[in-house]
């Protein structure tokens, strides 16, 4: 159940307040706080070491070996060589000074969300309950001087909660708390409510969560509300503790006991129908887990004389701590193996070394020469934790929504659902007509692409057929025209009075992007008797681009590379040689297309010369190259040139 505002009095408007719960009242306390480590993601143990006084116990006339020099420890026994520690503090002072360097800066840890936890070590009669507890009776009334640090921390602990709430009116602070021991490797609840003395302790398992945090299962947990009721529970706890007296202590603790306190810290409003809801992300909700672990002091048979029952706990004390100080060894190390499964003390205090934990380590010693051997390994045992790095972070939790706003935040999620279910099922159907309609499409679309390739298959032969028309054509209009031209010719007594002559030649080289540089016989059926040589036509033919420059450098490639390109070129008729004298009275030269026969070209008509200079040129462009074309280039029969020479008529006549 979590605490109720009104029980730490607080105000509904904040206050500007100082904290003076955190405020040490020691000079050494005051320098602990301000060197007090806060903000890292990582934190070594902190380690002090208590210096109890000559007690009744030591042997008599024992010589006093443990000295003080600021933060080190110095031991110096005759028969032995000097040894030297140093800890973060070391305590020679009141139960003030040990609460201001450790209570409250593990109180401030957790109130700012870390987990703390404090533990107490040495041998038996050390000093270690006296500093966690107090002593075993009660002071004189008013009197808290010899309070431990527990008593101490949970009077601040309520303290600096009213002081948070008091500053921010929308915290809800909850405080719960658990004390259990450990007898003889058995986990026990001292808060466990017997129905009588001479009935035991139940014994309680231990178990780990998914994310392999341990805990005691069936432990009772207790809800406070103020220091009173820590009190009564923490004197209901001891008064169930196992404690015996011996030769070294006359009330000795049997069993290792941990006292564990729940914080959590969140912030709340109302809203305007009355309802309770957390506030924003401005806000960070957090919990923490403090605890306080007074071990069993470490004991030699020889000196407490403990038999029976008391030498079987004695056994089992010094194993469980045997087990602690190899997993703080294996952790101080950095090993990749840490024995926590060994005893069920390392289990518990699993997250206290190098885990979620901000850990103090408070090592009590006798100074004396009679507890050499014991100070000796307690004070290595503190040097071993010191190596420790913890990691410790910020434990925030999410907030927890009110139960009716859940169901009213259900109700809507849910009519949101159904009215999402319902479009979906129209946009399902909408969506099935969609697909049913662009399958109908998409077989129409191939038809339609089917038939459009069949098309252009047909209008390729088409084409293909119409050129080939197109130069029979022309051919046939060649010949008429020929004819007609002898017809229009006088003659006398059957000799011609014009000679053709005709030489045909492909573009082949237009499509290899050649120069054709070629001299082509004149083939006729006029009588050439009065010449020994054969008549030819120069001429040139090669491409160009778009501005009438060569291409030779640019080669395609193959003729698959003209496809879908503008192709230009130039037809030089550079000139005719050996034609018949007869002739030479008017000579020109024309030539048509077998493409486009329709359209003939003729150059400038050259007088009384056998061997006629034309210097012809006629650029040509196709836009774009098909396959047609192609074929038409490749062909033998593209362009018809004539060489038409013409007699002197009078001369003609007269022979």
């Amino acid at each position: 159940m979590s605490t109720d505002r009104s029980t730490f009095s607080a105000r509904s408007q904040p206050t500007t307040t100082p904290r003076t719960v955190l405020r040490p009242t020691t000079n050494k306390g005051r320098h602990a706080m301000q060197t007090a480590r806060r903000g890292t993601a990582s934190h070594r143990v902190q380690v002090a070491v208590r210096i109890r006084p000559m007690s009744r116990f030591d042997e008599p006339n024992s010589q006093e070996v443990v000295n003080v020099e600021d933060s080190c420890v110095v031991v110096s026994k005759d028969t032995e060589r000097e040894r030297r520690f140093n800890y973060d503090f070391v305590f020679t002072e009141t139960q003030d000074v040990v609460y201001d360097c450790i209570g409250r800066p593990m109180l401030a840890d957790a109130f700012d969300g870390y987990n703390v936890c404090l533990f107490a070590y040495g041998q038996t009669g050390s000093g270690k309950t006296y500093s966690i507890l107090g002593p075993p009776t009660a002071p004189p009334q008013g009197g808290r001087d010899t309070d431990g640090i527990i008593p101490r921390f949970c009077r601040d602990m309520f303290a600096l909660a009213q002081e948070k709430l008091e500053e921010d009116p929308t915290l809800n602070v909850k405080i719960s708390m658990s004390y259990i021991e450990i007898y003889n490797e058995k986990v026990r609840d001292l808060l466990e409510k017997r129905k009588s003395r001479n009935v035991e302790l139940s014994e309680l398992d231990l178990r780990e969560t998914p994310d392999k945090k341990v805990y005691v299962e069936n432990l009772s947990v207790h809800t406070v509300i103020n220091y009173e009721r820590i009190k009564k529970l923490l004197d209901y706890g001891n008064s169930q503790r196992q404690v015996a007296e011996h030769k070294m202590n006359e009330a000795s603790s049997r069993s290792h006991s941990i006292v564990r306190f729940y914080l959590s810290q969140t912030h709340t409003k109302e809203t305007n129908n009355g309802l309770v809801e957390p506030c924003g992300p401005e806000k960070r909700d957090m919990e923490s887990i403090l605890t306080l672990v007074d071990l069993a002091g470490s004991e030699r048979q020889s000196k407490t004389e403990a038999t029976g029952e008391q030498f079987v706990e004695s056994k089992n004390i010094n194993r469980s701590l045997l087990m602690l100080g190899r997993a703080l060894n294996s952790f101080s190390e950095n090993s990749s193996h840490v024995p926590l499964r060994e005893s069920k003390l390392t289990r518990l205090l699993s997250e206290s070394f190098g885990g979620n934990a901000r850990t103090w380590m408070l090592a009590c010693v006798s100074p004396s020469a009679y507890n050499y051997s014991e100070t000796i390994s307690t004070l290595e045992y503190a040097s071993n934790a010191k190596a420790i790095t913890n990691k410790a972070k910020v434990n925030s939790i999410q907030q927890r929504l009110e139960l009716n706003a859940l169901r009213e935040q259900y109700a809507r999620l849910d009519a949101l659902y159904n009215q999402e279910r319902e479009k979906n099922k129209r946009l399902t159907a909408e969506l099935d007509i969609i697909r049913n309609s662009h399958a109908m499409l998409t077989a129409d679309s191939s038809m339609l692409k089917k038939s459009l390739q069949q098309s252009k298959q047909r209008e390729d032969v088409l084409m293909y057929d119409l050129d080939t028309t197109r130069g029979k054509v022309s051919e046939l209009q060649q010949a008429t025209r020929q004819a007609q031209q002898l017809c229009s010719v006088p003659s006398r007594e059957g000799d011609a009075c014009m000679y053709i002559g005709r030489a045909k030649v492909s573009l082949r080289n237009i499509i290899e992007q050649t120069s054709n540089y070629l001299t082509l016989p004149l083939l006729t059926t006029a009588d050439v008797v009065d010449t020994n040589q054969q008549p030819v036509l120069i001429v040139n033919i090669y491409p160009v681009d778009c501005k009438g420059c060569s291409t030779l450098d640019n080669v395609k490639g193959t003729p698959k590379d003209l496809l879908g390109h503008r192709v230009d070129f130039v037809v030089h008729i550079l000139s005719a040689k050996g034609l018949p004298k007869k002739y030479s009275h008017c000579v020109y030269c024309k030539y048509v297309y077998k493409w486009a026969e329709k359209d003939s070209y003729k150059t400038t008509d050259v007088h009384n010369d056998t061997d006629p200079e034309f210097d012809f040129k006629k650029r040509f462009a196709f836009s774009k190259m098909n396959q047609s074309l192609v074929d038409y280039f490749m062909s033998d029969n593209v362009i018809t040139f004539e060489v038409v020479g013409q007699a002197n008529p009078e001369t003609a006549h007269t022979n």
